[in-house]
């Protein structure tokens, strides 16, 4: 499965190739390994847009540019109609925390799952204390009208409800932290028809 993001236009802003850990129709669980290769979003030139000032993040071309996903892989528990994505993040062999990534629900499209960043983040503690990520970013997006007035509403709602949900987490979305993928599960390629 490929998890694939969207800009407003229709082309393709990432693709990130996922392992299959399960799949009941309603939520999808994956695992994108360190070394997959994958493709990200960038500007006109290829350069990563977290690497320019803010100003010129959202005025410049979009587009994507092929990457390879460094560090420890992570597990991605996906809400196919909610507006958010779980990200657990492990580093050195112990669990970081949970990057709460804010998106449209999701599209199936084949073997793929196609979504929209709303670019405003979350991110957790393993002790549960949240934190909000990005919303610079989000406000930037916006006002360069990238990011809709619709989609900045959806992504800060989504956000405060999971903030009223942390007294059940991780149960919510299912204790993935001490996830240990197969030995067999290495790198990914990009899969055929990602671009389509």
């Amino acid at each position: 499965m490929g998890l694939r993001y969207r800009f407003s236009d229709g082309g393709v802003q990432g693709l990130l190739p996922m392992w299959t850990i399960t799949d009941d129709g309603s939520t999808y669980v994956g695992y994108t390994p360190g070394g997959a290769e994958i493709m990200y979003w960038a500007l006109d030139d290829g350069v990563d847009p977290r690497k320019v000032p803010l100003q010129e993040r959202f005025t410049r071309r979009q587009t994507s540019a092929q990457r390879v996903w460094h560090g420890d892989g992570v597990v991605r528990v996906i809400p196919r109609d909610d507006t958010y994505q779980v990200l657990h993040f492990v580093a050195d062999g112990a669990f970081r925390g949970w990057y709460v990534n804010l998106e449209a629900a999701k599209t199936e499209i084949g073997s793929f799952l196609d979504t929209t960043d709303f670019h405003l983040d979350l991110w957790i503690t393993p002790d549960r204390e949240p934190r909000w990520k990005d919303e610079d970013e989000a406000e930037a997006a916006l006002a360069a009208g990238l990011l809709s007035a619709e989609e900045f509403a959806t992504a800060r709602a989504t956000g405060e409800r999971i903030l009223t949900q942390l007294d059940d987490w991780p149960d919510l979305i299912g204790d993935w932290r001490d996830f240990s993928p197969p030995e067999d599960w290495g790198p990914l390629p990009l899969p055929k028809g990602w671009n389509s």
